[in-house]
């Protein structure tokens, strides 16, 4: 049994969240958090929240070597997305509620063959009355819930290797993902 594929997914996360890093119409509310833990020298934490008329964003680089930050454009989000979306294999973690940190040590411990990347997606939005797919009762707002951590893997070797060893067992094995602490995409009126 091979991994499950959550590219699709990763890549709608993707498109939204580039659509968040200015503020928009279709958006009352909005506040979403992005986190690249790459394989190599850098890892990536972004943020973003509209509340009304007022936004703010948020772009950091980390040198993991030497602990130094510089800032980046918000905006990269979508550079580091795209290589992120390089990796062969993009499944999704499944298992014990954990921030994105460890979940990337317990991988880390379990096994260096699979020098997995990390790339955490936390968006909670509201939707602007005037949307379309919002029609029921009198102003019901549409919100929209993404909880995930994509798990990206260089290629199907190593997916297949994260598959057999004991840290393949917080990997999702069905699809779509049915979790109550892991999800994308969903939606619900307020």
């Amino acid at each position: 049994m091979s991994l499950q594929n959550y590219r699709d997914t990763f890549v709608s996360c993707l498109a939204t969240l580039k659509s968040l890093t200015s503020a928009s119409d279709e958006y009352a509310r909005f506040r979403w958090q992005a986190i690249y833990l790459t394989r190599d020298r850098f890892s990536y934490f972004f943020r973003g929240d509209l509340d009304g008329v007022k936004t703010s964003f948020f772009g950091q680089q980390m040198d993991v070597t030497t602990g130094a930050t510089s800032s980046v454009p918000t905006r990269s989000i979508t550079l580091y997305g795209a290589t992120f979306g390089l990796n062969e294999a993009i499944t999704v973690y499944d298992g014990p509620q954990k921030s994105v940190i460890d979940v990337a040590q317990a991988f880390s411990e379990e096994g260096a063959e699979y020098q997995a990347e990390f790339f955490y997606v936390r968006m909670n939005l509201l939707y602007s009355g005037e949307d379309g797919r919002i029609g029921f009762g009198i102003d019901p707002l549409l919100r929209e819930n993404t909880n995930i951590i994509f798990v990206g893997l260089e290629d199907h070797a190593t997916a297949d290797l994260l598959e057999a060893s004991s840290a393949g067992q917080w990997v999702a094995t069905d699809k779509p993902m049915a979790s109550s602490e892991w999800y994308a995409e969903r939606y619900y009126y307020r």
